[in-house]
């Protein structure tokens, strides 16, 4: 873990001196919203979907590379847990905190990118509701996240762009092992 914390910031610290004249704005704010779905997992799980949200921020070292970190949620991804007291929705969340660097391919006079990348995660899961009788508990735990992009921009100034995105998220708090895949529509807004 040491070690690959240690190869990540070499390369960022590689990448901020490649840093040349910038063509593109250096920052991003990316708003987006989809569809998230639990992968993996054991056999006999019923595999949960939910709406999902996010922000994310990117800061643009070199033409190619990015550094970014966000948040990413999933909204009540296991609606109502029923057993022998009842139904009860117990208003859980799923919460990502990814952190990494994109690296960014531009096409067409740079109004159009295809980008990848990968890095870290902190996730935390919360129950607002636990059912009587127990159920899913709260838990965090760490992990990575790996993402690809095609984005358009929208103007000639490349200020602003839309574009989708899926991201998988791979977690292993205590006693799990979480998979989820987010499949996103964005709107950013790119700055100086």
């Amino acid at each position: 873990m040491v070690l690959t914390c240690v190869r990540i910031l070499f390369f960022i610290l590689l990448a901020i001196s490649f840093g040349g004249a910038q063509e593109t704005p250096a920052h991003r704010l990316t708003l987006s919203g989809g569809w998230t779905r639990q992968i993996g997992g054991y056999a006999f799980e019923e595999k949960q979907t939910a709406a999902g949200l996010g922000l994310s921020y990117g800061r643009r070292f070199h033409r190619y590379v990015e550094a970014e970190a966000g948040m990413f949620t999933a909204l009540d991804p296991t609606g109502d847990v029923c057993g022998r007291f009842g139904c009860v929705d117990i208003g859980d969340r799923f919460f990502w905190i990814p952190f990494g660097v994109r690296f960014i391919a531009p096409l067409y006079l740079g109004r159009i990118e295809f980008s990848a990348g990968g890095g870290g995660l902190y996730e935390k899961y919360t129950v607002s509701s636990p059912p009587p009788g127990g159920g899913p508990s709260p838990r965090g735990g760490w992990g990575g996240y790996f993402v690809g992009s095609a984005a358009l921009a929208l103007d000639r100034a490349r200020h602003f762009w839309v574009g989708a995105s899926p991201r998988w998220f791979l977690a292993n708090p205590a006693y799990a092992r979480d998979r989820w895949v987010q499949i996103s529509g964005e709107i950013s807004v790119r700055f100086q």
